[in-house]
């Protein structure tokens, strides 16, 4: 058994539980304190120092147990910003533990004071949006970010529950249909009046991240992930705000229109009911495929109402790793996530106190792999499995302070959409020439993507003071639909805040869309401004190659 000492804000201390005198006693391991001390600032060297004397010899050698120390409280935070347009959302309902927060004009919340626990749900509820619950970690002593985006609602259907029918979202496969008399208030009785059926499905094609949870299941009592073919929340409530579901022994035909970035559809999938509870998916019941392309769906029965997920539980592989911070220092508990590139669905887990991370991994198969701690956020690292594990091997994945993510993802058409980023240095980043996180300019194109949906994911790991121009090129020059009706959607993650820009109006047959611009100023402050200008020619680069550079970090 080991215990953890929080030392400083980044840094644990490794106390291995060993039989002392007949006691069993809190010793601290050597090999924990080399390797601490080898990653530690000297501050935090010197509270280790103090920490190893309370671990003296005075204590073993009078058999006096040592008390466990107590880790510090951590916080959560972040903002909530609408999945179509990337506004914050003002007023959303976000809770945690039983507390509440309302947010503000700029969508933020936080929470301080939080136990470290490796799994806390978020649940996240808006008037005009279907509810989410994101999962996160608690670390003691650090601020999470917790990335948030809400749908909004797709549908709003007024049901009359005695008589039951369909109701649909227009331009969507997606639909319910109810028999007469299933629908019953909370307390089982009949409605007394009209029932509004709130109808939001999800593309995780286009996003994985969208939808509620975070593709976690149980099978057989184990852990165990799943990837969505498609997914639907449905809510029955009324003009006054009242809660509705079916009534026991009834049940609804649901609709849920078919999206996967897997290169076939099954015929047969399992329907996963969503737990907010626990933040898991359970199976109950399957759902069969139907209709013609591109407008198929996935059709089944469900006794109950939450968001409706259309899955196959992954065969997997583990994912083999190191992430450290920028000095070479290795950071304990970063958040591992993996996002498919050829599936839809993601995963998870923890570095350890190394760390070194193990997460699983659909086998036969590509996705998008990444780190963040805190408001630290490292590169990206394209993996492909066959059957077997994968050890990245050197180099590990760098969390670096000011680092600057951009992600780019589109719909199946146009097939090939591609990320330019000029830079200060004058450079031209692109899949003609990636850059490096390395050397100047310490920004890189990680991920390229030629067969739609994307990701394309730009790093910028040492900010300069000066001018970062981002735009897109539609190079397969096709509009049907273009990158507008897509839709394309480019998220810029820096200190730990995400910003969604999408196209605006004006595309026609123009093939390139300057999308905004990173100024850093000469006190490294930042600023991203949207541009939003179509042409037909790329953008001009609004810096001199060999210009003097000055770094922010």
């Amino acid at each position: 058994m080991s215990l953890r000492c929080h030392v400083g804000p980044q840094s644990v201390v490794v106390f291995d539980r060993i039989a002392v005198g007949g006691f069993l006693k809190n010793v601290c391991s050597t090999a924990a304190v080399t390797r601490a001390f080898s990653r530690l600032p000297t501050f935090a060297a010197l509270a280790l120092a103090a920490v190893i004397a309370a671990c003296g010899g005075n204590d073993e050698q009078t058999g006096t147990p040592i008390t466990a120390p107590v880790v510090q409280p951590g916080s959560i935070g972040g903002r909530v910003l609408s999945a179509s347009d990337g506004q914050p959302v003002a007023g959303a309902t976000v809770v945690v533990d039983g507390a509440t927060v309302t947010t503000g004009a700029d969508g933020a919340f936080a929470f301080a004071g939080l136990t470290q626990v490796d799994r806390l749900l978020v649940t996240i509820t808006a008037p005009g949006y279907a509810s989410t619950v994101r999962v996160t970690a608690v670390t003691g002593g650090l601020t999470t970010t917790v990335p948030a985006q809400l749908m909004p609602l797709a549908a709003t259907v007024s049901l009359d529950a005695a008589a039951g029918g369909t109701t649909t979202v227009p331009g969507s496969t997606a639909q319910v249909t109810f028999p007469a008399g299933a629908v019953v208030t909370a307390a089982g009785a009949a409605p007394t009046q009209p029932v509004l059926v709130q109808l939001t499905p999800f593309n995780p094609a286009e996003d994985a991240t969208l939808v509620p949870g975070d593709y976690r299941t149980t099978n057989s009592g184990a852990a165990a992930w799943v990837e969505s073919y498609g997914a639907m929340t449905v809510v029955l409530t009324d003009a006054a705000g009242g809660s509705y579901n079916l009534a026991a022994g009834q049940s609804a035909t649901i609709r849920i229109p078919a999206a996967s970035r897997a290169a076939t559809l099954p015929a047969t999938v399992t329907l996963y009911g969503f737990n907010e509870s626990t933040g898991q998916w359970e199976s109950g019941g399957t759902a069969t495929l139907g209709g013609t392309a591109p407008n198929q769906y996935y059709e089944g029965t469900v006794t109950r109402f939450t968001t409706w997920n259309t899955n196959n539980m992954l065969s997997t592989v583990q994912v083999t790793g190191c992430v450290q911070d920028s000095a070479g220092r290795r950071v304990a508990r970063a958040r591992i996530e993996l996002d498919g590139i050829t599936y839809s669905g993601t995963t998870n887990v923890l570095s350890d106190r190394s760390g070194n991370f193990s997460v699983p991994m659909r086998s036969n198969a590509s996705a998008a792999l990444h780190a963040r701690s805190a408001s630290l956020l490292s590169n990206t690292r394209a993996v492909t499995t066959l059957t077997g594990n994968v050890p990245l091997g050197s180099p590990c994945l760098i969390l670096a302070e000011g680092a600057i993510g951009i992600k780019l993802s589109w719909g199946l058409q146009p097939l090939d959409v591609d990320s330019h980023l000029l830079t200060p240095h004058g450079t031209h980043i692109s899949y003609l020439a990636k850059g490096s996180l390395t050397a100047a300019p310490f920004a890189n194109l990680d991920i390229d993507d030629v067969t739609s949906f994307g990701p394309e994911i730009v790093s910028i790991r040492r900010p300069a003071q000066g001018t970062y121009r981002y735009f897109l090129h539609n190079f397969s020059g096709t509009f049907s639909p273009g990158m507008t009706g897509s839709p394309v959607k480019v998220e810029v993650t820096y200190n730990g805040n995400t910003t969604v820009y999408r196209p605006g109006a004006g595309e026609g047959t123009l093939e390139y869309w300057h999308a905004f611009d990173i100024v850093i100023d000469s006190q490294c402050a930042v600023t991203i401004t949207a541009a939003n200008n179509w042409s037909a020619t790329e953008p001009a680069n609004p810096n001199a190659a060999g210009t003097a550079i000055t770094y922010c970090n």
